[in-house]
């Protein structure tokens, strides 16, 4: 599945990122924001018309353009919810 294709709330692991025919000079910089094969994220929103997506990766929010969201291959994760555990001290 596409990075894109994410909803929000929606956390995944990037499992590839990029084509063969991307250029050298994007795959490098979405390598320096973060975007690395294995990397766990969260999708916070998309923009109201879609053309945008805001992340939180590696404790840094990204904002990133649909089209370069759309060649980066992800796994979506199913999180549990963990209730909380009152404790004396």
């Amino acid at each position: 599945m596409k990075l894109s294709d994410l909803n929000s709330g929606d956390h995944a692991t990037i499992s590839e990122v990029g084509q063969l025919s991307l250029p050298s000079v994007v795959k490098r910089k979405l390598l320096s924001m973060g975007i690395t094969p294995n990397t766990s994220f969260y999708m916070i929103r998309k923009a109201p018309m879609g053309s945008g997506l805001l992340l939180d990766i590696r404790g840094s929010r990204l904002c990133m353009r649909r089209d370069l969201a759309d060649i980066i291959d992800v796994d979506r994760v199913s999180v549990e919810k963990v209730e909380a555990v009152p404790t004396n001290g």
